[in-house]
């Protein structure tokens, strides 16, 4: 059953970074920072009524982690598209065949 489920995250995210691109990174990171200030705000009426601290802390590091991991996604796809746009501008030369057609 979870490998269903991750199977079927995994080809979604892939779906969506491929029909959408950077600007899905850039919703989900978006989301991620806000989600962090919401759960930092609520650390903060946490540590003022001393309940939950721990559990709000815990969610505002693995959100850390997540938003961590949605930046260095965003860097992968600006990597790959310079890529892409300097093998568009400087193409690799083809090898030059001699009049019987051999390389």
């Amino acid at each position: 059953m979870i490998r269903l489920i991750t199977r079927g995250a995994h080809q979604l995210d892939a779906w969506l970074r491929l029909h959408l691109g950077r600007p899905y990174t850039v919703a989900l990171g978006v989301g991620l920072v806000y989600g962090i200030i919401a759960s930092v705000r609520g650390l903060g009426q946490a540590i003022h009524s001393s309940t939950g601290v721990l559990e709000i802390a815990v969610m505002v590091l693995f959100q850390l982690a997540l938003l961590i991991n949605q930046l260095g996604q965003f860097h992968d796809y600006g990597e790959e598209r310079r890529r892409r746009k300097a093998a568009r501008a400087n193409p690799l030369p083809q090898e030059k065949q001699d009049i019987s057609g051999r390389s």
